[in-house]
């Protein structure tokens, strides 16, 4: 005789997958009501959502290092590219319209060109009096901010003939440096913010095979380094 299986044909057995789709229809439900409440609770911070992930993984001191180190590198480029587009507007507006003065930004800082000619006669180092109201300038404006700088000195590659400097590197460094003691004695620029470089004929931007490649590489470069500006421009 076929024995028949408990509650193979009643309605009990027949409605038992009822109770899968309540379960999975409450889960679900749940899961919605979470993910509401999440995205409308103001008071759900970044911060507990860290500390949650530390304690989950146990691995506090290596989360705690990485999101430091990128927090602080974004703050970093954030800050330094401000304070470099700061810089050069600043330069910008107050020599920008200066023809003799050639602006230029780079990995430095902003470099501010001269031509030797302008500032001083050939084989000299004395400062030409025609130049003084382009340095009074540049002057003027540097005791605006409190950014170092550098005065770079630069010849072309033809050999200096007088009895003063033997060498375009001495040359080149007298001229610097000359322009130093101009700033530091007429317009009281702190000494320390300032330093002097004689590259002679060594750093040249063009070919010194031309005379129009030397021509240009007789030059002069202040430099403002970046920095933080700590003044504002009057």
């Amino acid at each position: 005789m076929k024995k028949t299986k408990y509650f193979e044909n009643s309605k009990d057995y027949i409605n038992r997958w009822v109770v899968s789709y309540a379960d999975f229809t409450t889960i679900l439900l749940a899961l919605f009501v979470f993910l509401f409440a999440l995205s409308n609770n103001d008071n759900i911070k970044i911060k507990d959502f860290k500390e949650s992930i530390k304690k989950e993984f146990k691995n506090e001191k290596v989360i705690n290092e990485l999101s430091t180190s990128n927090i602080n590198n974004i703050d970093n480029t954030v800050n330094q590219a401000t304070v470099k587009d700061s810089l050069f507007e600043l330069v910008k507006t107050n020599l920008g319209n200066d023809n003799k003065i050639e602006v230029i930004e780079n990995e430095k800082g902003i470099t501010l060109r001269l031509k030797d000619t302008l500032l001083f006669d050939s084989g000299s180092a004395d400062i030409k009096e025609n130049s003084i109201s382009t340095i009074s300038n540049i002057a003027n404006f540097l005791t605006t901010i409190d950014n170092p700088v550098i005065i770079e000195g630069h010849t072309d590659s033809i050999p200096i003939k007088n009895s003063i400097y033997a060498t375009n590197w001495e040359l080149s460094s007298a001229r610097a440096i000359n322009i130093i003691k101009y700033l530091t004695e007429n317009y009281k620029l702190s000494p320390k913010r300032l330093s002097a470089v004689g590259y002679g004929e060594y750093a040249p931007i063009y070919d010194n095979t031309t005379n129009k490649g030397r021509e240009k590489n007789r030059r002069v470069d202040i430099i403002i380094l970046e920095n933080k500006i700590k003044k504002e421009v009057n």
